[in-house]
C-alpha cells in the first residue's frame, strides 16, 4: 500500500489551504481529509502507512499518537498562532512532536507554496538550496565564506542587493543583520559544534580563517515575492531538538539573562535573531556533511512581534 497524507482541518483555527492545492506536487499520493480530531486519531490508529500529517490544530493527543504509531512520518503544523501559544498546547514538546511549522498567513500563496515545497523535499530527499523557495529561473548569488575579515563586505553586498531590489531601507538593514548572524554561525559556531580543536578557545571577537575543507557558502536571491538568504557549512551538526529548544528558551523567557546558551558553539541567540527578522527559518542537514540555514522574508508582508505573529520553522534531514 502506498503511503498516504492525512489532512486535519478543524474549526476553531484558521483553515488549511484546500487539499487540492497539494495534488500538483503529490498527484499519486492518496489523501484523506477530516475535520475532527477524533476522526484523525482513528485514521492514525488504523492506517498502516502514513507519509505525513498536516494539521491546523496543535493537538497533543493527535501528534503524540502520530509520532508513536508512525515514527518515520512527518508532522506539519500549519498555524496562525505564535510559538508561545502552540507550544503551550503541545505541552512544550514541539521539538519531539513537530517537524515543520508553517505560518498560516492571510496571503495564502505563502502557505500553499511552503506546503508544496516541504512535501516535495520530503519525497525526493533533495533538501538543499534556496532556489526551491523562489520562482523558476530566479538568479541566485553565491559567495564563499572563508574568513571573518570578509564578513562586513558580504553583509554589505546583501544589503546593497536588497536596496537594488527596491525592498526599502528597513528591509535592507534587516537583511544585513540576518546575513551577519548566518555568517557568525558558519565561521564560529558550526566549527565549534563539529569539535575542531583550534576553535575551542576562540571567541567571536577573534579573527577566523577557515581551511579550504571548512569553507562555507552564502547564497541570496529575490524573486519579487520572497527574499531568501542562506549560509552553509560542511559539518552537518545541527539537530532539530537543539534548534527548537534554543528558540523556545528565548520565547519563554521572563528575563533574557541566562536563557541563551552562551557556551562555546552556542548558537541560540543567533538563530533567534534570524527568525525574529524573517517570516521563516529553514534548516537543512546532512549529518556530518552539511548544514544549511536559510531565512525567508515575504517582501509584501510587514513583520510583527513574535507575541502576535507566527513564523515558519522547518528542519529537513537528508
Amino acid at each position: 500500500m502506498s503511503a498516504s497524507l492525512l489532512y486535519v482541518d478543524c474549526s476553531g483555527y484558521k483553515s488549511l489551504p484546500a487539499i487540492e492545492a497539494l495534488r500538483l506536487i503529490t498527484p499519486t499520493t492518496p489523501m484523506e481529509s477530516v475535520t475532527q480530531i477524533e476522526a484523525g486519531i482513528a485514521i492514525v490508529k488504523n492506517q498502516k502507512n502514513l507519509l505525513a500529517l498536516v494539521s491546523n490544530t496543535p493537538d497533543f493527543e493527535l501528534f503524540s499518537l502520530m509520532r508513536k504509531q508512525h515514527p518515520l512520518a512527518q508532522i506539519i503544523l500549519v498555524t496562525e498562532l505564535p510559538m508561545k501559544e502552540y507550544s503551550l498546547l503541545l505541552n512544550g514538546q514541539e521539538e519531539q512532536l513537530v517537524d515543520h511549522i508553517i505560518a498560516n498567513k492571510s496571503r495564502e500563496g505563502w502557505t500553499v507554496h511552503q506546503l508544496r515545497v516541504s512535501l516535495h523535499k520530503m519525497m525526493t530527499k533533495d533538501i538543499f538550496g534556496i532556489e526551491k523557495y523562489l520562482a523558476p529561473h530566479t538568479v541566485i548569488y553565491r559567495e564563499p565564506v572563508r574568513n571573518s575579515a570578509e564578513r562586513e563586505e558580504l553583509n554589505t553586498k546583501v544589503m546593497r542587493f536588497c536596496e537594488a531590489c527596491h525592498l526599502g531601507q528597513h528591509a535592507s538593514r534587516m537583511a544585513f543583520g540576518i546575513t551577519e548572524e548566518l555568517l557568525m554561525n558558519t565561521l564560529y559556531d558550526a566549527p565549534v559544534a563539529a569539535g575542531i580543536e583550534r576553535f575551542k578557545s576562540v571567541v567571536q571577537t577573534n579573527q577566523i580563517v577557515l581551511q579550504p575543507e571548512e569553507y562555507g557558502e552564502l547564497s541570496y536571491a529575490c524573486d519579487g515575492q520572497t527574499l531568501a538568504i542562506s549560509s552553509s557549512d560542511p559539518f552537518g551538526m545541527l539537530r532539530k531538538s537543539t534548534l527548537l529548544t534554543y528558540l523556545k528558551k528565548v520565547l519563554r523567557r521572563d528575563e533574557s539573562e541566562g536563557l541563551i546558551d552562551d557556551k562555546r558553539g552556542g548558537a541560540g541567540l543567533g538563530l533567534f535573531k534570524i527568525l525574529y527578522s524573517s517570516h521563516g527559518l529553514v534548516c537543512n542537514v546532512e549529518v556530518g556533511k552539511r548544514t544549511e540555514i536559510m531565512a525567508l522574508i515575504d517582501v509584501n508582508d510587514q513583520l510583527r512581534d513574535f507575541s502576535s505573529m507566527s513564523r515558519s520553522i522547518h528542519y529537513f534531514l537528508a
